[in-house]
């Protein structure tokens, strides 16, 4: 076989996959646009009066695991301080921290070391010191060894006393209404297990008293760019795969779990990156393998606001660590792929993640390669260089744009038209280099899959 046949068989591979792919999309689009639209017109109808007249409630526990989070940390606990919930507890876990997290956290809320017993229900490193406010005991500072995040929720774990826990990030800021939304699944089904919440983007945010109080245009074109991936993956994807119970991954910035079934699985994996997948694909693996009833859910309402990278440096860490962890749980797993007994988790779940999320870097690249090379050395014509290109790229800005018109129609409020119009400018830009950076860093990700250092992320204050 000469060159000419292996690259024309490159070609019809990449272009019958993009196929494929958009019709994928586009089914699960229209299936999730027309769940959420029955969603929110249900939620005008729904009352959480059971919840806010405080008679009818599950307590919860909101873990915070914080490395080296002395910018953020005090708006996040400030923003936490003031949900719309009746009885919740707030977990602050320093592990290990080289920075002033610990001593800003003890400083702003005047806490006291304490004494306070508790249980070892999955393994964490050692525990040095627990702090507590004497005259309200909402807050709880854990100081720990270093063990990473997975061990740090753990540390969480052990420490809380309600049922549920929430998992916030320590650059997260939650809406004031967000617990009472997530935790809506639990009160009406006792085998939900874990619920994920809604993440968006706060680098444009501006915060007063940890409330959000203004939305504005992002400066940076990164963070644009960013801003439109969010809300391709929480509008779509995970929408489709909620309404099959076969979510594989609830956000690390924002979800809800019952403690008891993440204690039955052994808690999070020590070592792993990846703790958000991880830990998910494990309770489906635990509960389909036992037959034991349950349900995973998303709530499309409940807010999490979160910071994206900045500049390259940082987004090139974070997309490596991404998917790092992904292909760590597909790894780990292997055995539920295509397998009857996972039931959709292994025969539609798995192979999505692994064909269209994990190895999409690679037949995207090398698709477009290709193309490029093949039109300069004289393989395909012009027109034919250019009716691929334009479906690759009118593809990509069909989904952006559809996905921004979803989020417009779905959270009225949220974003203002003249911000419309600059999200729609950037949907044609991402296929023109952003898109493919993003790829050559999930690429480089396959050649580091044993690193398992997270990598810097830098931190802004939350303007006010």
């Amino acid at each position: 076989m000469n060159l000419e046949n292996i690259v024309y068989y490159i070609n019809v591979f990449f272009f019958i996959y993009m196929f494929i792919y958009a019709i994928v999309f586009f089914f699960t689009t229209s299936f999730s646009a027309i769940n959420l639209d029955d969603f929110f017109i249900r939620k005008k109808h729904m009352s959480y009066s059971m919840i806010s007249n405080k008679l009818n409630y599950i307590p919860i526990s909101i873990l915070v695991p914080a490395y080296n989070e002395e910018i953020t940390i005090i708006e996040t606990i400030n923003s936490l301080m003031d949900l719309d919930y009746p009885e919740y507890e707030i977990i602050v876990i320093n592990d290990g921290s080289d920075d002033k997290t610990l001593e800003k956290v003890i400083e702003h809320f005047n806490l006291s070391r304490i004494s306070k017993p508790f249980r070892k229900l999955v393994n964490s490193e050692e525990i040095t010191s627990i702090y507590e406010n004497q005259s309200d005991k909402k807050i709880v500072l854990v100081n720990k060894e270093n063990g990473g995040k997975s061990d740090a929720l753990n540390a969480g774990i052990n420490i809380s006393k309600y049922p549920l826990f929430v998992c916030v990030d320590a650059d997260s800021m939650l809406q004031k209404n967000s617990l009472e939304r997530i935790v809506q699944p639990f009160l009406e089904d006792s085998s939900t297990i874990a619920v994920g919440g809604n993440i968006k983007v706060s680098n444009q945010i501006v915060i007063k008293n940890g409330k959000i109080k203004n939305i504005n245009p992002p400066k940076k074109s990164i963070v644009l760019f960013q801003i439109i991936e969010y809300f391709r993956v929480f509008l779509n994807s995970r929408v489709f795969f909620d309404r099959l119970n076969a979510n594989l991954i609830i956000s690390g910035a924002f979800g809800i779990y019952r403690k008891s079934a993440v204690i039955n699985v052994g808690g999070y994996t020590k070592g792993l990156i990846g703790e958000d997948m991880e830990i998910v694909v494990k309770m489906h693996a635990f509960y389909r393998k036992n037959k034991l009833p349950y349900k995973m859910n998303y709530v499309p309402d409940a807010i999490c606001w979160t910071q994206v990278p900045e500049n390259l440096k940082v987004l090139k860490n974070q997309r490596v660590r991404w998917h790092i962890g992904m292909g760590e749980s597909l790894r780990r797993h292997k055995y539920m792929f295509l397998n009857t007994h996972y039931g959709l988790v292994g025969m539609l779940s798995f192979p999505y993640f692994l064909f269209f999320e994990f190895i999409s870097p690679v037949l995207e690249v090398l698709g477009v390669s290709t193309i490029i090379i093949s039109f300069f050395i004289g393989i395909i014509n012009f027109r034919f260089f250019i009716f691929y290109l334009l479906f690759y790229i009118g593809f990509n800005v069909v989904i952006s744009i559809i996905s921004v018109l979803l989020e417009k129609y779905l959270f009225k409020k949220t974003i203002p038209m003249k911000f419309m119009f600059k999200l729609f400018v950037f949907c044609m830009l991402e296929s023109f280099g952003y898109r493919q950076i993003c790829s050559f860093y999930r690429i480089i990700a396959l050649f580091k899959l044993k690193n398992k250092k997270w990598g810097e992320m830098e931190r802004v204050e939350q303007k006010s």
